[in-house]
């Protein structure tokens, strides 16, 4: 059992559930005067996750839902859920990337392969643009499907994920602006739009350099982000088998998995897997509709 005061459904302080009703309430109200929007895909949990991180602070929460809600309404989100990126096999050549089943705690486990990536070809393939669009629409993928999928599985809520970038090959990379300035985009969508989605993240085959670099950014940041981050050399293997069990860690990474046919990046293997399959293909016409959503976990 949780203690009280988590900030989490369930182990809720007084003030944690008063703030909630409050956020709530107000969000509610600014709705029918301003916003105009579907509130209803939003249950307890989503709250929870804008108002833990502002740390309960009702006007920094308010005006982090406020943002996000007049993002989701000016980038038409709900309809880049059917977005179509045919170019992905191939930007996936030049940007490995996907999910890879899930952790002991039932999380999806995400990967990227940033050692192997050449910016200069992702760009080729596609745009900036189009590769918002797409991470936006790979961020209401995890949570209208795969998020729902795992907590069926789990028997419990998860919200969070377990995330491994991988620099073998080409650590060196960060340090490139083009780079950076790439990783950003993705980062800054889930920052501001899906806070709280990260459970755990290991960066590993680091060189000293980036790791050197670690120690002066991590004082910039929040120490509840820091801890959930592992900044690794080689020998990171031991310690990531203590999260996930060996037959679903790729074996590059210290598993024994090797997934047949396709590898395991970039085929998305997991317990999703029935509901990818039903999604229209990326040459698709987008009025091919995504499958039903899964029903979301209710205690």
């Amino acid at each position: 059992m949780q203690a009280e005061g988590t900030g989490y459904l369930g182990s809720l302080s007084k003030e944690q559930s008063e703030a909630l009703a409050v956020f709530k309430e107000e969000s509610k109200v600014e709705n029918e005067k301003t916003w105009h929007y579907d509130l209803s895909q939003f249950d307890d949990y989503d709250y929870l996750r804008f108002l833990r991180a502002r740390k309960f602070d009702h006007a920094k929460t308010f005006k982090m839902f406020d943002n996000y809600i007049k993002w989701r309404i000016e980038s038409k989100v709900d309809m880049l859920l059917n977005f179509r990126f045919p170019e992905l096999e191939e930007v996936r050549k030049v940007y490995p990337h996907g999910y890879h089943k899930t952790d002991k705690q039932g999380r999806p486990i995400y990967m990227e392969l940033i050692g192997s990536m050449n910016i200069d070809e992702v760009f080729k393939r596609t745009t900036k643009e189009r590769i918002v669009q797409y991470y936006i629409r790979q961020y209401e993928r995890q949570r209208l499907y795969i998020y729902p999928v795992c907590c069926k599985l789990a028997g419990k809520k998860i919200e969070t994920g377990f995330t491994i970038i991988d620099l073998k090959g080409g650590s060196s990379s960060l340090l490139s602006p083009s780079v950076q300035g790439f990783i950003k985009i993705a980062s800054q969508i889930c920052q501001d739009y899906y806070p709280e989605t990260l459970g755990v993240m290991y960066i590993v085959n680091v060189s000293w350099i980036i790791k050197a670099g670690w120690w002066v950014i991590k004082a910039f940041l929040d120490a509840k982000t820091v801890s959930k981050i592992h900044i690794k050399g080689s020998g990171f293997e031991k310690e990531i088998l203590e999260f996930v069990d060996p037959e679903n860690l790729p074996k590059f990474l210290g598993g024994t998995c090797e997934c047949q046919p396709g590898g395991c990046v970039g085929t998305d293997p997991g317990p999703w897997r029935s509901y990818f399959d039903k999604f229209p293909q990326e040459t698709d016409s987008e009025s091919v509709p995504c499958p039903p959503l899964p029903e979301k976990w209710k205690p």
